[in-house]
């Protein structure tokens, strides 16, 4: 809806322009009414975007708080769906959970694969454990920061343990939080094994596991794409504290994944990637 009034309003400038504005004859005027238009919707958009960044920096409240998760939906929404031009096809949401306390274990392809998961679990306030490098961004950082997300060194050092720690209070605290245990990006439907160490935040914090799998996510940043792409998101039943109690974390690491290799081949079979994007 959001992206919607952001383009009728874009168009009502353009059209004003051509009405009333200084327009040149013949096809410079076409391309000057159509340059118009692509300046206001940046406009609007670094208007959006200024609103998020004021709301996500200056206002300190609790990372918790919908209000703040819903903003940066609309941002996410009008951003990596409708100006990226990617159709979102979600499945398995008869699996979302209807409380927070859970953690969400996905197969990783790209950067803009938590966006795409927060879209679908819009009704959680959802944060994840993410790259140390991202912080040291500008504004992303903030951001990140704001809505509760911690920052995990590459290496599995005392840091990277302390990330964990950090992230199993928060979870107890009622954050549901987003993990990517293969822990890298990638860039292909092809998945690497689930590292266990990342498990310890759902199983010591007690949490609900809620395993995920994201589909052709690198189509999004293909060179030279042009026409709208598709990518896939599958939500599996939560795994209950309950289900994996005894159950050690390299054990439960290969159950998630062999969940997630099933379902990725299931979407290769159904879905083959373009030849160009191999």
């Amino acid at each position: 809806m959001l992206g919607i009034l952001h383009l009728i309003l874009s168009a009502a400038v353009a059209v004003l322009y051509a009405l009333f504005g200084n327009v040149p004859d013949g096809v410079l005027g076409v391309l000057a009414v159509a340059g118009v238009f692509l300046a206001a919707v940046v406009a609007w958009l670094a208007v959006m975007l200024g609103f998020l960044i004021f709301v996500m920096v200056i206002l300190k409240i609790d990372p918790k708080s919908m209000f703040k998760h819903r903003l940066l939906l609309a941002f996410v929404y009008y951003y990596y769906v409708i100006l990226l031009r990617v159709k979102l096809v979600a499945t398995g949401l008869e699996n979302l959970p209807d409380d927070d306390n859970f953690v969400i274990y996905s197969n990783h392809i790209e950067a803009s694969d938590p966006m795409y998961l927060k879209l679908v679990f819009r009704r959680h306030p959802v944060a994840f454990i993410s790259k140390e490098v991202l912080f040291g961004k500008f504004l992303v950082g903030d951001m990140l920061s704001s809505i509760g997300c911690i920052p995990i060194s590459p290496n599995a050092d005392r840091s990277a343990m302390q990330s964990i720690l950090e992230g199993i209070r928060r979870v107890k605290g009622g954050q549901p939080f987003g993990i990517y245990p293969e822990g890298r990006r990638t860039y292909s439907n092809d998945i690497i094994a689930f590292k266990p160490g990342s498990f310890k935040l759902a199983t010591k914090a007690g949490a609900d596991i809620i395993p995920m799998a994201v589909y052709d996510m690198h189509e999004i940043n293909r060179k030279g794409r042009i026409l709208p792409c598709t990518v896939r998101l599958h939500v599996f039943p939560r795994i209950t504290s309950a289900e994996y109690e005894g159950v050690d974390t390299v054990e439960l690491a290969k159950r998630v994944e062999n969940i997630v290799a099933e379902k990725m081949e299931e979407f290769k079979r159904l879905y083959p990637t373009p030849t160009h994007s191999r």
